[in-house]
């Protein structure tokens, strides 16, 4: 027997199993990562401790933020304990070369907060951000980030920390905030990064302290150009200023440009007691081209534009 459907019979169909796709979709949830996480592809959103305990490697399978490790929750403690690997990676985190990065490592987003993430000389490498930070309060402890696109990214984040962090061999740059407000790292290590060891871009507020940048683009740079740019005819958007950031106690030698530069708009910082020598370009400039829009106190350089810098 031949059955034949009207048109109407034929659009509700239609309409049913779109509804139902939807509602599939609408109710996936990504896999809960369990305390013991042995896979890529999973979020922490529950409160309490987490360790990695084995090699993750982002062929595992990503989040739906195509992130190894995503972290959207509160009161949270990620260990890591072995490397946390990128598609851009060897397994042993080895290769000098950056190659087809993409994904991150562990992204804390942006309902997370008091989360503390430590290692103790695990990388995170081969991702386009190694870590990337939305959230708030996040508190991290020897984390390393090597030949990713961008070590560790502070994605308009506020009120975070990093101690005794690594990041070195990334494509653009070790450290990156951008946006957001009252950010630090302290005692961190930047070396053999493409644009900049530590670069504020459109931030405030933030405190780098004792921190070493060596063999950079540059080693320090507060500014908007991904190129490390001083001087430029475009200035920064003036919405978002680079302003009152404290650089205190750091040492920045033998970066490929400069050691410290603020770029043209780049105001109202505090440049204080950093060593600065060796550098190819100038070991100190301000794109600002005079002394009068940012301080600078008690600073160790050899060469320095413009002349008034103290």
């Amino acid at each position: 027997m031949k059955i034949t459907l009207g048109r109407f019979a034929v659009t509700a169909i239609v309409f049913a199993v779109l509804t139902m796709l939807a509602t599939g979709l609408a109710n996936a949830q990504p896999p809960k990562c369990p305390n013991i996480i042995t896979s890529c592809g999973c979020t922490i959103g529950a409160p309490g401790s987490y360790d990695v305990v084995n090699e993750l490697f982002a062929s595992d399978g990503l989040t739906l933020k195509s992130g190894c490790i995503d972290i959207e929750g509160q009161n949270i403690s990620l260990i890591l304990e072995a490397y946390i690997i990128g598609p851009g990676s060897d397994p042993g985190c080895s290769g000098d070369t950056p190659h087809l990065n993409s994904g991150v490592g562990i992204h804390v987003l942006p309902t997370a907060s008091n989360v503390a993430i430590s290692a103790s000389g695990e990388y995170l490498c081969g991702w386009k951000y190694g870590v990337e930070i939305e959230g708030s309060k996040v508190n991290m402890y020897y984390v390393g980030t090597d030949n990713n696109n961008v070590g560790m990214f502070l994605n308009n984040a506020t009120n975070n920390n990093c101690n005794d962090c690594d990041s070195e061999y990334n494509a653009v740059t070790g450290y990156q905030i951008t946006g957001g407000s009252g950010n630090s790292f302290n005692y961190s290590f930047a070396y053999y990064n493409s644009q900049a060891g530590f670069w504020v871009d459109g931030s405030q507020g933030n405190l780098l302290n004792n921190n070493f940048a060596h063999y950079n683009g540059t080693g320090f740079y507060l500014g908007c150009s991904s190129k490390g740019q001083v001087k430029p005819q475009i200035l920064c958007n003036k919405n978002t200023p680079t302003t009152g950031n404290n650089l205190v106690n750091n040492d920045a030698q033998r970066n490929q440009k400069y050691g410290i530069a603020l770029e043209k708009g780049s105001i109202n910082n505090t440049i204080d007691g950093n060593y600065t020598h060796g550098n190819t370009t100038k070991d100190m400039i301000d794109g600002n081209a005079n002394c009068i829009y940012n301080s600078y106190l008690d600073d160790s350089f050899t060469t320095k534009s413009p002349s008034c810098i103290d």
